[in-house]
């Protein structure tokens, strides 16, 4: 069979589907059969099972049963190689099927079957998603609120891991972010860095400690509120003057989190 192709003319007289042909790839793992000029794929396993040979003639009924088979054989092949990869977890795999599945029965079977073969364990694939997203820098409440509302992992699972190294590897996460902030005002950085942590999953009083060694610049402090502060006063000039300039100048650059008192040394200067 194997790589073998073999033919004939559909008898004229036969009323159900015949198969004219049958031919078989290897490199596809599939054998085709035709029925004049229909064809259709099926796996070495439906085929064996269906006894399919050139000219068979097949009822409607029996090739409904077949196209049946072929597509819940499709689907479970589908199911096992989603599985396989590990990257899922179960409600995941679940949500994929039913978007290509016609009968939720056939969903249900075939999860049994995958959690049967040790294929789909939610409880490993909890565990190995935690320590691939600790290995990628984030934190513990990001990894269980995934787990939970988007990869739908039973509770129970989810608050049974166990977190270490948080502090760790928000230091890391901050030295990180310390460079990306170097130009902003101190306060503003400290609250950027602290904003983007609790984002990655840290806890406020992980982040905390993990910019506990930021430090001021104020040489670059200066440089930054010299450059904005003249880009602000290009702006607000061309519709405010004397107080109404100050005020909206004033509440421009604590926004942006300079200090106060830099702030209005520098408007002493400028206006």
């Amino acid at each position: 069979m194997k790589g073998s192709t073999t033919s004939m003319n559909a008898p004229s007289k036969r009323i159900g589907k015949v198969i004219t042909k049958i031919s078989s790839s290897p490199r596809k793992k599939k054998v085709t059969v035709y029925f004049g000029n229909d064809k259709i794929e099926v796996s070495p396993d439906v085929y064996s099972d269906y006894y399919l040979y050139v000219g068979k003639e097949m009822t409607s009924k029996e090739y409904k049963e077949l196209i049946y088979k072929i597509k819940q054989d499709d689907l479970h092949q589908y199911g096992l190689s989603l599985a396989i990869k590990g990257c899922y977890s179960t409600f995941e795999v679940i949500t994929k099927l039913k978007a290509k599945a016609s009968e939720e029965q056939s969903v249900g079977n075939i999860i049994t079957r995958l959690k049967k073969a040790g294929l789909l364990d939610d409880k490993e694939f909890a565990k190995e998603y935690k320590e691939t997203k600790e290995a990628e820098l984030y934190g513990e409440s990001r990894i269980k609120d995934d787990l939970l509302h988007k990869k739908l992992i039973d509770p129970e699972i989810v608050n049974a891991l166990r977190f270490k190294n948080e502090l760790e590897h928000a230091k890391v996460v901050a030295v990180q972010i310390e460079k990306k902030l170097d130009r902003y005002p101190y306060n503003a950085k400290i609250q950027k860095a602290l904003d983007a942590l609790q984002r990655r999953g840290f806890s406020y009083e992980v982040s905390s400690k993990a910019i506990s060694n930021y430090k001021e610049n104020p040489k670059e402090e200066n440089k930054s509120l010299l450059r904005i502060g003249e880009t602000l006063l290009k702006q607000y000039s061309r519709k405010y003057s004397g107080y109404e300039l100050r005020k909206h100048m004033f509440g421009a650059l604590v926004r942006r989190g300079f200090d106060i008192d830099d702030i209005n040394n520098y408007l002493e200067e400028v206006l």
